[in-house]
C-alpha cells in the first residue's frame, strides 16, 4: 500500500489528472466489452448519450474550478462569493434576452466584459482592504460578499427589469440538433462544446507564455520572494481577479439556456459546491485535475438523475469533498490548515471582579435583563397569528445563533450548516411527539439528535480546519437538506402534528403565544447554559484550543475532547429549537431547512457579534424583525451582506462591541466614584514629548551596552 502511495505521488498533475479519468473509463469498457449479460445493464444505467451529456455540462463546473483555484492561489481563500459574480450580470444579460428581445450573443460577451471589470473592481474596492486580516477573515467576508451581490441582484430583477426571479431553460439561437441515440444535443450544448475548448487554450497560453501569467504563477508559489524580485502582486491581483469574475460570468451565460435561472439571495455559496468539489479534489493547485473531476462530477451527476435520484447528487458532491479532504489533509494548503482557529477582534471581556459584588453593578445587570425578557415576553403579545409564530422561528434562529457562538466564536470552526441540526431535532421530536411521548423527553431527545449529528461532523473537524471545513459543512447542510429531509424522498420518516402537547397538562402549545413564551424560556436556559460553560474550565479551554492549539497540548489539554465537546453542546441546543420548529410548523416541507437558513444565521449572528452570546442574539433577532416588514424586500439581505463586510472591517466585535463599550463605560463611572483602581478598565496612555520611565529607560539601555546585567548586586 505504502508503495502504491509513493508511485501515485511521484505522478505529475497532469499523469494524475489522465490516471482519475482513465481508469473509469476503462473499467466502464472492460465491464461492457468483456463480462457478458452487463451491456444492456450498463446501457439502462449509464446510457452513453447521458456520459456524453454530462461530460459536456461537467465542463462548466470545471471552469468555475479554475477560477476559484486561480483566485486561491493568488490570495489563499476561498472565495463564497464567486457564483455570485458571475450570476449578476449573467443574470442581467438573460432578462434583456428574454424581456426586452436584446440579441443573445450581443448580450452575452457584453456580460462576460462586465463580469470582469466586476471582479477587478471587487478586488481593489473590497478584498484589498483585508490584505492584513487572516484568511479566515476575508473567507466569511466573502460569504456577506455573496449575501450583498444575490440581494442587489435580485432587487434589480424586481424592481428595475420587472423580471421574474426564476426563468427555466430557454433556447440559444443557434439551428442545431444532432440525435445521439435516444437522445438529442441542441445548441446549447454545441456552445459549449465550441467555446471552452478556446478559453482552456487561451487560459493555457496566458499563464505558460506571457510574462503576466509566468508572474501570477510565481507569486502563487512564494509571494515574497516575488516581491523581493520586483513583481507587483497587486496588480498581478487584481488581473488575477479580472480573469475570474469573466470565467464565472461566461459559466453563467453556457449554464444558464440548460439550468435556467434562479436569483437566490444565498444561491451562490450552494450552487459552487460542485466547483468547490473539484478543487478541492485538485488541492487547489492543479488546473489539469479540476478541469477532470469536473467532468467526472458532470457525468455523474447526469447517471444519477437519469436513473430518477436527482438529489442523490448533493450526497456525492459532499461525500467526494469530504474525501478529498481527510486523504490530502497533508498536501492541501498547510498554510491555510496551520491556521488557527476562527478568532473576531474585539473580544468581550467578563465584568471585573472588582466590581461584580457592587449593589450599583449587581441590580442594575439584573434589571437590564429581567426588562429586556419582559420586553420579549409582551411585546409579541401584541401580535397576530401570523406574527406570533414569526416570533417563535425567530427564537428558534436567536438559539441557532447560541449554538454558533459556542461553535464558531469561541470554538473557532465556521459552520455554514447549523439548521440542519435544528432540522434533524425537529425530525426527530415531531415523531415522538406524534407518538403522544412526553413532550419535555421529546426535546430532549432532539437535542440528543443534534448532538449526536454535531459529533459526526465535529470528528473531521479535528482533521479539517478552517474555511475548508466551511465547504465541507455547506456540503452536509445541502445533501440533508436535499436528499435526508426532504418529503419526497424519505415521506414515511417526516411527521406530521395533528394536534400539540399540554405543557404540564395544563398550556396549550396549540396557542401561538403560549408556544412562543415556552419558547422563550427555553432560550432563556440555553443562553444561562452556555454563559455556565463560558466561565467554567471547560468553557476557558476551548477558547484556549481555538487561540492556540499547541500551547494547549503542551499543557495536557485534551483538545480532541475540548472541540468535541463544542460541538456535541451546539448540537443539543440547535436539536432542541428544531423540537420548537416542529411545534411551530406542524409538518415537514420541502427546502424547511435550507443553507439559506444557516448562511443568514451566521451572517447576522457575526454582524451582532459571534464573540458573545448577547451580541449573537440580539443580531439574530434584530434581521429577523427587520424580516417582519415586507416592504423591505430584498435589501434587508442586501443590509445583512453589506453589513457583515462593514462589521468584519470597522468593528470586528460586532454589535455587542458597541454594547459592552457602553457598559464599559458605566463600569468606569461607578470605578471612579468608588475610588477603586480596576486596572482592565484604564486605558494606556502616553504623553506626547515625555519618555515613559525615562531613567529606568536609560538604565536599561546603559547595561545593555555595558554587558553589565541592570541592578545587578542590589
Amino acid at each position: 500500500m505504502s508503495q502504491v502511495k509513493e508511485r501515485w505521488g511521484a505522478l505529475s498533475p497532469r499523469s494524475k489528472a489522465l490516471v482519475g479519468v482513465g481508469v473509469p473509463l476503462a473499467v466502464y469498457a472492460l465491464l461492457y466489452l468483456v463480462i457478458p449479460g452487463t451491456e444492456d445493464y450498463l446501457h439502462r444505467k449509464v446510457p452513453h448519450e447521458q456520459v456524453l451529456i454530462g461530460a459536456i455540462y461537467g465542463t462548466a463546473n470545471a471552469l468555475l474550478a479554475i477560477g476559484l483555484i486561480l483566485i486561491y492561489r493568488t490570495n489563499r481563500f476561498i472565495n463564497f462569493s464567486y457564483a455570485a459574480m458571475g450570476s449578476l450580470f449573467g443574470y442581467l444579460a438573460v432578462v434583456l434576452h428574454l424581456e426586452k428581445d436584446a440579441p443573445y450573443f450581443v448580450v452575452f460577451p457584453i456580460a462576460v466584459v462586465l463580469g470582469t471589470a466586476l471582479g477587478g473592481l471587487l478586488e481593489v474596492g473590497i478584498f484589498r482592504r483585508f490584505k492584513d486580516s487572516s484568511r479566515l477573515i476575508i473567507t466569511v467576508a466573502s460569504i456577506g460578499l455573496a449575501q450583498f451581490l444575490g440581494a442587489i441582484e435580485a432587487i434589480i430583477a424586481t424592481e428595475v427589469l420587472d423580471g421574474q426571479l426564476f426563468y427555466g431553460a430557454f433556447q440559444v439561437p443557434l439551428d442545431f440538433q444532432q440525435n445521439i441515440g435516444d437522445t438529442s444535443l441542441f445548441s446549447d450544448q454545441l456552445l459549449i462544446v465550441a467555446i471552452v475548448p478556446i478559453v482552456i487554450a487561451g487560459l493555457a497560453w496566458f499563464l505558460l507564455k506571457t510574462d503576466a501569467g509566468v508572474a501570477v504563477r510565481a507569486a502563487a508559489e512564494n509571494a515574497d520572494r516575488a516581491l523581493l524580485l520586483g513583481i507587483p502582486i497587486r496588480r498581478l491581483s487584481t488581473i488575477v481577479w479580472a480573469v475570474a469574475g469573466g470565467l464565472a460570468t461566461l459559466t453563467f451565460m453556457l449554464r444558464a439556456p440548460f439550468a435556467g435561472v434562479n436569483v437566490s439571495v444565498t444561491q451562490g455559496p450552494v450552487s459552487l459546491l460542485p466547483a468547490l468539489a473539484a478543487a478541492v479534489v485538485a488541492r487547489m493547485e492543479s488546473l489539469p485535475i479540476a478541469f477532470g473531476t469536473g467532468v467526472a462530477l458532470g457525468i455523474v451527476e447526469s447517471v444519477v438523475r437519469n436513473n430518477g435520484e436527482p438529489t442523490l447528487a448533493t450526497v456525492v458532491v459532499f461525500a467526494v469533498i469530504l474525501a478529498a479532504l481527510l486523504l490530502q489533509r497533508g498536501k492541501l494548503s498547510r498554510a491555510m490548515l496551520g491556521e488557527g482557529g476562527l478568532s473576531f477582534g474585539g473580544v468581550v471581556k467578563a465584568t471585573p471582579s472588582e466590581l461584580r459584588h457592587l449593589p450599583e453593578v449587581r441590580y442594575v445587570k439584573f434589571a437590564l435583563v429581567a426588562a429586556a425578557f419582559a420586553l420579549l415576553a409582551w411585546v409579541p403579545s401584541t401580535f397576530g397569528v401570523g406574527n406570533q409564530l414569526g416570533a417563535v422561528f425567530a427564537l428558534v434562529a436567536a438559539m441557532a445563533g447560541v449554538s454558533l457562538v459556542i461553535m464558531t466564536g469561541w470554538g473557532g470552526h465556521i459552520s455554514l450548516g447549523q439548521f440542519a441540526f435544528v432540522g434533524i431535532g425537529a425530525v426527530v421530536a415531531g415523531n415522538l411527539i406524534s407518538n403522544r411521548v412526553d413532550l419535555f423527553f421529546a426535546l430532549a431527545a432532539a437535542g440528543a439528535a443534534g448532538g449526536l449529528l454535531a459529533l459526526i461532523v465535529g470528528l473531521p473537524a479535528l482533521r479539517i480546519k478552517g474555511p475548508f471545513l466551511a465547504v465541507t459543512t455547506l456540503a452536509f447542510a445541502v445533501a440533508l437538506d436535499s436528499w435526508f429531509l426532504n418529503p419526497t424522498e424519505r415521506g414515511s420518516i417526516m411527521p406530521s402534528l395533528s394536534a400539540k402537547p399540554l405543557l404540564w397538562e395544563r398550556f396549550d402549545l396549540t396557542d401561538p403565544y403560549t408556544l412562543y413564551l415556552t419558547t422563550l424560556a427555553f432560550l432563556g436556559l440555553s443562553i444561562l447554559v452556555s454563559l455556565g460553560v463560558r466561565r467554567a474550565r471547560s468553557g476557558r479551554v476551548v477558547i484556549a484550543t481555538r487561540d492556540n492549539q499547541r500551547a494547549s497540548d503542551a499543557a495536557a489539554v485534551p483538545t480532541t475532547n475540548v472541540k468535541l465537546s463544542a460541538f456535541l453542546l451546539a448540537g443539543v441546543i440547535a436539536g432542541i429549537g428544531g423540537g420548537f420548529y416542529m411545534l411551530g410548523v406542524n409538518s415537514i416541507g420541502q427546502n424547511q431547512f435550507e443553507p439559506a437558513l444557516s448562511l443568514d444565521v451566521f451572517t447576522t449572528a457575526i454582524i451582532g457579534g459571534i464573540g458573545s452570546v448577547t451580541g449573537a442574539v440580539v443580531g439574530v433577532l434584530t434581521f429577523r424583525f427587520l424580516e417582519s416588514f415586507q416592504a423591505l424586500g430584498y435589501y434587508r439581505q442586501a443590509v445583512s451582506g453589506g453589513g457583515l463586510l462593514i462589521v468584519l472591517y470597522l468593528l470586528p466585535g460586532g454589535l455587542g462591541q458597541l454594547i459592552f463599550a457602553v457598559r464599559d463605560r458605566y463600569l468606569r463611572t461607578v470605578a471612579n466614584r468608588r475610588g477603586i483602581l480596576v486596572p482592565s478598565l484604564v486605558a494606556d496612555k502616553r504623553v506626547e514629548g515625555e519618555a515613559e520611565h525615562a531613567a529606568d529607560e536609560v538604565d536599561l539601555l546603559s547595561g545593555a551596552l555595558t554587558g553589565a546585567p541592570v541592578g545587578a548586586g542590589r
